[in-house]
């Protein structure tokens, strides 16, 4: 596990993506809660600011060095009217201006010399008002929320946001029809849950590559298979000959020493471990969708993962494949039944995934709680648990990033 700093045991933290038109990572918004993970409680402005800014500097370091993307982080009016900007650097984050905030001469001065010093502003949430137009010519990027602004009823004045060279994020988008719109409109960047709503494709035929990944998926769930017969298997697929044995090697496998061989990687990691990274190496390269959605699914199987080896370790293996199986739709592109009916799940993870059901489908819904955000029901979870589950989350996010380094 990483080592956080006990002072990120006071923050509950999670990361939404954002993407570009081709779907490929861009950054991350970083959401920050206190212990009270549904309420901001500030009493004390200059306390909160200086608390917030230990915490943002600390995750930022930890994590920058990992993610290597930018972070987009609401700062408070408290915070953009202090010196407290000065130990992050500008080139790590883009700091959002939610609308709502009271724009004083001093908060736009504030801006004004904060841009001027390097830092660049997102104008998040924004409506149109006339009266943010005076902070336009400091901002660098406009965030619109399509459910509560549906861009349809403005693209005249998004024209005009273009016209301005400004850069426009999507925000909320929960589609593809409204990804492809958007992306008619000009929009450059998107937010929203592409994982948990994909293009749906009932009836889709599956092509030979996703084909021969169901058929490793379904022989690696069988208890009695020989270690000659998967190593045939995977012998006979290159890619993913080369990319089992590249990332044995790597350091994130834990391997104490250089495997040489399919089969001895096979007879030495076991058919457990075996099922585990030739499982995520085969959905990763039979997979059309960018890596940044693989790295989303990665995060969620492996803080699944984390949860089960707190509660019940016999678990850990089930649970990380609830996490991961929960989005292979997304994956493939295809309705999630019909896809789960074609691999050989045990009917615990499929109860799991399709129903929230059991101790599989707790571990999947707390892990989706962080991943999307809902503090409401996180402030429903013991304050010890939550704690741990935050830690969980952030593990899991550098776990999955380093995964995916390694599949490039």
């Amino acid at each position: 596990m990483v080592d956080f700093p006990d002072v990120l045991d006071d923050l509950m933290m999670a990361q939404q993506p954002i993407f570009k038109k081709s779907k490929e990572l861009f950054g991350y918004e970083l959401l920050f809660r206190g212990q009270d993970s549904q309420n901001a409680n500030v009493s004390d402005g200059e306390m909160a600011t200086s608390q917030v800014l230990v915490n943002l500097c600390i995750g930022i370091t930890q994590l920058e060095t990992q993610l290597r993307k930018p972070f987009f982080i609401n700062m408070t009016t408290n915070l953009m009217l202090s010196d407290a900007f000065f130990p992050i650097d500008p080139n790590t984050v883009y700091i959002e201006i939610l609308e709502g905030q009271q724009l004083t001469p001093q908060f736009i001065e504030a801006v004004k010399n904060w841009r001027q010093a390097g830092y660049r502003f997102v104008l998040d949430d924004y409506q149109f008002d006339k009266e943010y137009e005076s902070l336009l010519p400091w901002v660098s990027i406009v965030k619109i929320d399509v459910l509560i602004t549906p861009p349809q009823n403005y693209s005249a004045k998004i024209r005009d946001l273009k016209a301005k060279g400004l850069v426009l994020v999507a925000e909320k988008v929960e589609d593809q029809a409204m990804f492809d719109y958007c992306h008619q409109l000009g929009f450059d960047l998107f937010q929203g849950y592409f994982l948990q709503k994909p293009e749906i494709i009932k009836g889709k035929k599956i092509d030979s590559a996703a084909q021969s990944a169901i058929t490793l998926l379904n022989a690696l769930e069988d208890k009695d298979i020989g270690i000659d017969v998967i190593t045939s298997m995977v012998s006979q697929n290159p890619t993913l000959s080369f990319q089992l044995l590249r990332i044995l090697k790597s350091p994130v496998s834990g391997i104490p020493r250089k495997i040489e061989s399919i089969k001895e990687a096979v007879i030495f990691l076991g058919l457990v471990q075996l099922k585990r990274w030739a499982l995520l190496i085969t959905l990763t390269s039979t997979s059309k969708q960018p890596k940044a959605l693989f790295k989303i699914l990665l995060t969620r199987a492996r803080c699944c993962q984390l949860i089960a080896e707190s509660d019940n370790k016999a678990l850990s293996d089930s649970a990380f494949m609830t996490g991961l199986m929960s989005g292979i739709d997304a994956l493939f592109a295809m309705e999630k039944t019909l896809l789960l009916n074609q691999i050989a799940l045990s009917q615990e993870v499929m109860d799991a995934i399709l129903k929230s059901e059991g101790s599989l489908g707790n571990y999947l819904q707390k892990t989706i709680y962080v991943e999307k955000q809902e503090w409401s029901k996180i402030q429903k979870i013991d304050p010890i648990e939550r704690v741990q589950l935050n830690r969980h989350f952030l593990d899991a996010m550098l776990w999955a990033n380093n995964i995916v380094k390694h599949l490039n």
